[in-house]
């Protein structure tokens, strides 16, 4: 069987212009290094790649004029003013060529990773993969919420998700150290939250009407509904279990009057849990 492709966008937006950005990077590979930074200084040991020191365009200010009797190459300017570009060659980083031509050291060890672009083809659909889900039917993939969470936030800041479901954004943002607010108003939704909060991505049934088995006879088209509060009679598959996570215990619930009952059980239950 070909596997099954899905694709969607991820929308950012901003009141201002004052907004987090911390662009996701891939750790580098010593493969992927070494090929990268393919050069290792004598003097230090430290791997680096030559890059040139000009750029496209021609300026008129202090990177356009003269450095170490050169100008800069014809429609091309200095990247740095030519002061920059001597305080840069004192400390060693520029590289001179057996012809006098300068370039530029980027070190790897200046280099936190490679920088993620902006199509991300290494997440799969976590019910499809069967990878860390508790089994609830608008989960998202655990690493994919991660990545999002942390290029768009800091520590200490606040994630809110008004369609919490089965609580992944709120467990990771809790793991990362996010403050964060989590909606929803389906009992079954909250009681799936406060599972993996105690016990982590602890699959806890399919969520969905099916039947006993396929090959059973039904006068009509009557559906099994499995159900979070009645945990033992779900049925699932016998797999081996994530790791627990850390327990996620500071937190408060807030809820209508008319919800307050049914949020009391789920409570209760999310006790037993711990």
């Amino acid at each position: 069987m070909q596997p099954v492709w899905k694709s969607f966008f991820i929308l950012f937006y901003s009141k201002s212009d004052n907004y987090i950005w911390n662009r996701p990077v891939e750790e580098w590979t010593d493969k992927r290094a070494n090929k990268e930074y393919e050069y290792i200084e004598k003097e230090t040991g430290r791997r680096y790649k030559k890059v040139p020191i000009h750029a496209p365009g021609v300026r008129n200010g202090e990177t356009g004029k003269s450095w170490r009797g050169m100008n800069p190459p014809p429609g091309k300017h200095w990247q740095f003013a030519p002061q920059t570009l001597d305080e840069m060659d004192a400390r060693g980083e520029i590289y001179w060529s057996a012809t006098g031509n300068p370039r530029r050291k980027i070190y790897l060890d200046s280099s936190s990773g490679i920088p993620v672009q902006d199509i991300w083809l290494e997440f799969r659909d976590a019910h499809n993969q069967n990878i860390e889900i508790t089994g609830y039917p608008t989960e998202k993939n655990r690493d994919l919420l991660s990545r999002i969470i942390r290029a768009s936030s800091n520590p200490d800041d606040l994630v809110m998700d008004c369609f919490a479901g089965s609580g992944t954004t709120l467990s990771v943002a809790s793991e990362f150290g996010r403050k964060w607010i989590g909606i929803d108003n389906s009992s079954e939704a909250i009681a799936t939250t406060l599972r993996r909060f105690a016990k982590g991505c602890e699959r806890m049934g399919a969520f969905v009407s099916q039947r006993t088995s396929p090959h059973e006879n039904t006068s009509n088209d009557e559906s099994r509904q499995l159900s979070l509060f009645n945990l033992d009679e779900c049925r699932f598959k016998a797999e081996s279990l994530p790791e627990k996570s850390e327990i996620v215990n500071n937190f408060a619930l807030y809820a209508t009057d008319s919800f307050a009952g049914e949020l009391e059980d789920i409570v209760k239950q999310w006790i037993e849990w711990q």
